[in-house]
């Protein structure tokens, strides 16, 4: 025999005082007793009752194919710090709520090269491990006119002071070409052996990308150093590099604005 109270339950979530909407715009609702839950059955369907979830991509392409492929009342937001683009395919339309759980996420991920410079850029090292920095990195280094240094120059420069680990740095003296002239003294048995001379140039340029995926942008990195009881700390700072990240990311927001045909909102979406 049927349980009463089960029974009394069915009969009352079938009836209109136990789930209705007083209007057309009114949120239905169902009324159960205490200690009982109401479940969600879309699981059971052939497939969802609408889209939702959240989609990340690693490349301004990607996202821009995805977006146009769910366009609907479809809005992209982007932010400069940290770098980032949302975009809700299901957003609020000027006069009709939406769900705003349908989304693409770009978060303009930075590339390698750029994380391994930045990572270096302003640290003292001894002239062995900027050496070996400069040795691995030589093909990001580049040179766009005649008095720059190329990346054959500076593997020079790296081999060069690669070849004198035991040796006193006497001094270093910036020269009228734009170089710095390191002069050192061997060490021979602990006693003083002969001179040599070391010339660095002051400052050179890198091309790499700043975002994963992205276009080579140039950069200039001028050398700085450091002698100490004749110990020499060399390391390099990326001028201004700061900005040349707000550009890369300002031309993949044009990339993202032309390729969907949307005007890119600065913000963040609602949550």
């Amino acid at each position: 025999m049927d349980n009463p109270i089960n029974k009394n339950i069915v009969d009352l979530v079938c009836t209109s005082q136990a789930a209705r909407s007083v209007g057309p715009d009114d949120v239905p609702f169902v009324i159960v007793p205490e200690g009982y839950e109401v479940h969600d059955l879309e699981k059971t369907l052939q497939r969802p009752m609408r889209k939702r979830g959240t989609a990340t991509f690693n490349d301004a392409a990607s996202f821009v194919d995805y977006f146009k492929l769910h366009q609907m009342a479809s809005r992209i937001y982007g932010q400069v710090e940290p770098p980032k683009f949302i975009a809700v395919m299901n957003d609020n339309r000027k006069d009709e709520p939406g769900w705003g759980d349908h989304r693409a996420v770009y978060n303009c991920p930075l590339s390698k090269e750029w994380l391994e410079w930045k990572k270096f850029a302003g640290q003292p090292r001894d002239q062995i491990a900027f050496s070996e920095f400069i040795e691995s990195h030589t093909p990001d280094i580049i040179s766009t006119a005649n008095d720059e240094p190329t990346g054959a120059m500076m593997l020079e420069v790296a081999t060069s002071f690669k070849a004198q680990k035991k040796v006193n740095f006497a001094s270093g003296q910036r020269l009228d070409n734009g170089q710095v002239d390191f002069v050192f003294q061997e060490e021979i048995q602990g006693q003083a052996g002969s001179k040599g001379h070391i010339k660095v140039p002051e400052r050179f340029y890198i091309g790499i990308p700043v975002f994963e995926g992205g276009a080579p942008y140039r950069i200039e990195a001028k050398l700085r150093y450091r002698l100490k009881d004749g110990s020499l700390s060399m390391w390099f700072d990326l001028v201004r590099d700061h900005k040349v990240q707000e550009a890369a990311f300002m031309d993949i927001w044009k990339e993202i604005a032309d390729g969907t045909s949307t005007t890119i909102w600065r913000g963040v979406p609602a949550q």
